[in-house]
């Protein structure tokens, strides 16, 4: 049985009302004012335990620069949001800035290996110009789960699915049509984040949460096969 999360990049007012219609909210540290530990573990009290909090890195971190004392500070920063919140994604933007060259691979190693693994997802939300195969061989080579927009292009396979559905131009309401596609890509998948940036949030989440077997049915989903974590491939 597939459980779907569906949140915001934001939210405005009291987390506890905002918990009643979303179970999924990221948190942007240093780019964003952020609370204290303490608040934060109060936030983590006021949500049910199966609400889903993820932590997205910011620009200083996903730029990839050269070691700094204000980098290293970024990250001490984002994973004490993550360890109060009990966070259960982390997310690395990368701009289009950092291309598949073999040093942005190594300094995209290094930063990966000093997020927490146990019970958190780590995802890599890359921008810019990538082809599939390059996008699916850094995703399994760096042991990351991949993020992409499901209603534009194909879905990273795996056991796991973590989206950002964007309108597109000046048209940001997603058709049914286009919902449903996306609903075809969480078959047979064990746990699904959505992250919503379009018109109609509430609309879309209770879309996304109806019951799977009538879209998996409608829509076939579409996977990029070569995107496979090794643990994905042993299930």
């Amino acid at each position: 049985m597939t459980t779907v999360h569906v949140g915001l990049p934001t939210h405005q007012g009291g987390l506890a009302r905002y918990a009643k219609n979303f179970d999924l909210l990221e948190v942007r540290p240093v780019a964003t004012s952020t609370p204290r530990p303490s608040k934060l573990r109060q936030w983590r009290k006021e949500v049910p335990p199966s609400f889903v909090f993820s932590v997205v890195l910011p620009p200083i971190l996903g730029e990839l620069p050269l070691p700094s004392a204000e980098q290293e500070q970024a990250l001490t920063t984002c994973l004490e949001v993550a360890s109060a919140l009990e966070a259960r994604c982390i997310v690395l933007p990368t701009p289009p800035s950092v291309t598949p060259t073999a040093r942005n691979k190594k300094r995209l190693a290094e930063l990966l290996e000093r997020l927490p693994r146990d019970a958190v997802f780590i995802g890599w939300e890359p921008r810019g110009i990538w082809t599939p195969e390059e996008l699916a061989l850094w995703s399994r080579e760096l042991d990351v789960h991949l993020i992409a927009d499901v209603s534009q292009t194909e879905a990273p396979r795996g056991s796991m699915l973590y989206t950002r559905l964007r309108g597109i131009g000046t048209n940001t309401r997603l058709s049914a049509g286009i919902l449903a596609r996306v609903r075809g890509a969480f078959a047979e998948r064990r746990e699904v984040f959505v992250v919503v940036e379009a018109d109609g949030p509430k609309r879309i989440a209770d879309a996304l949460r109806a019951p799977l077997e009538t879209s998996a049915r409608a829509v076939a989903p579409t996977v990029l096969r070569p995107a496979m974590r090794a643990d994905d491939e042993e299930q």
